[in-house]
């Protein structure tokens, strides 16, 4: 009979609580004019967010011999984020019934209706091993997805990342050492062959083709006999290359499920000074490359992003070009921007862009200026309307603070949108 060892391990700090995470802000402002509506004065904010762990435990057990079983999960309790959106300053209590004056007490309290205790088990690992292979009883791999746009990101730092739908059944994973895992799964019932799901599919380990250049190779098969579209078909490869002065690498996806046939194929090249960088992206579907960044058509079905930055630092010249363009298909957003590294404390910058899908067009330059003291900042942009922001902060004129005079949101100074000018303090831990 074999041995099996198990070990618990918990853990418990203070009242049954670990503090996972506290941070926040307290800022003073002083608004000397708001141009907007002629507004001046202070204003007092505090931000802050915590994160609260009641308790960890971590239970684990492995066979021995040629061929054993193993398993790991980790229980957590924790408290849903906290902020001041989900506590609320308590300014029902009464503090003096507890011998604290009101005046003297700046409190928050749980609004337990926006907070909630969660408990999570999850299942670290729970397999079947033998020499150079295992089976996962977890569960199958869903597709996977080696291309991506790293040039047109939304407000989440998000790209567009064109995948099937990824339709999975229960099912196991078999992974080979050095060759790779299949997956395979079905469910169905006898007595109704048309309920019947299957799913397969085969990630093969990266490999050296030859000497610096390695490539990865995958696919996926999936069938629900329960959809009129049951067929979802998926293939991935990615290529990579590198040597001392340039590296290379490619990735491209392709996919059939019920909204069609999408692909995307991403590319990256670096040979000093110059680095490139491109994506291309089809689907079926329309609003897929519909990011909050404006300049890539909202209905486009067809995806074309390009970046190219010149670092000519290696040739002892401190500028930095960088040209973009977004939605080549559709929109042809074309950008360009040069940075003029002037000194070790100054840096510049002008840019330029024009849209050739509609003739909108813009200029913008800024400067940084950063020395012991203070970091003096300034922007100015016309797009048919003259925008400026101009800053000066400091961390060092007093030990733990951040002191700030910023003249900011000047959207359209020909237009009489002038901003406003404040000055501030802010303190953080």
């Amino acid at each position: 009979m074999k041995k099996v060892s198990t070990l618990l391990l918990t853990g418990l700090i203070g009242s049954s609580m670990l503090f996972a995470g506290l941070s926040g802000t307290a800022k003073v402002s002083n608004t000397l004019v708001d141009f907007s509506d002629n507004s001046f004065g202070f204003a007092n904010s505090t931000e802050w967010d915590a994160s609260v762990e009641l308790y960890a435990a971590t239970a684990e057990a492995k066979g021995e011999g040629d061929v054993y079983a193993e398993v790991a999960a980790t229980l957590t309790l924790t408290t849903s984020a906290l902020d001041q959106d989900t506590m609320s300053e308590d300014d029902d209590f009464d503090y003096a019934e507890d011998g604290i004056a009101d005046e003297a007490y700046n409190g928050y309290s749980l609004v337990m209706e926006n907070t909630r205790l969660i408990a999570d088990v999850s299942f670290d690992y729970a397999n079947v091993v033998g020499d150079g292979w295992k089976v996962s009883i977890l569960g199958v791999n869903g597709p996977v997805d080696y291309a991506a746009d790293t040039i047109a990101l939304d407000d989440d730092g998000d790209a567009y990342n064109y995948s099937v739908v990824g339709t999975t059944t229960a099912g196991v994973a078999v992974t080979l050492d050095d060759l790779g895992t299949v997956s395979v799964g079905y469910t169905g019932d006898f007595d109704d062959l048309t309920a019947t799901k299957g799913y397969g599919s085969l990630e093969l380990a990266e490999m050296e083709v030859s000497e610096g250049m390695t490539a990865q190779v995958s696919g996926s098969l999936a069938i629900d006999k329960t959809l009129a579209n049951n067929v979802e078909v998926a293939g991935s490869v990615k290529l990579a290359y590198a040597a001392d002065d340039y590296s290379a690498s490619v990735a491209a996806d392709l996919g059939y499920d019920a909204a069609g046939v999408g692909a995307d194929v991403s590319m990256s090249v670096a040979m000093d000074p110059i680095s490139i960088d491109a994506y291309f992206g089809t689907s079926n579907t329309n609003g897929d490359f519909d990011f909050a960044d404006t300049a890539i058509a909202a209905t486009a079905t067809n995806l074309l992003n390009v970046k190219v930055v010149t670092d000519l630092a290696s040739f002892d010249v401190p500028v930095t070009l960088t040209l973009t363009g977004l939605d080549l298909v559709n929109v042809q957003d074309l950008d360009a921007k040069a940075c003029l590294a002037v000194s070790d404390e100054l840096s510049t910058y002008v840019s330029g862009g024009y849209v050739l899908n509609g003739g909108a067009w813009c200029v913008g330059a800024g400067l940084t200026y950063t020395v012991d003291a203070y970091t003096l900042a300034a922007d100015v942009s016309y797009d048919g309307d003259l925008a400026a922001s101009a800053s000066v902060e400091s961390t060092t004129l007093v030990d733990g603070a951040t002191l700030s005079l910023a003249w900011a949101d000047g959207e359209d100074l020909l237009g009489g949108t002038y901003g406003s000018i404040t000055a501030a303090c802010e303190i953080a831990f």
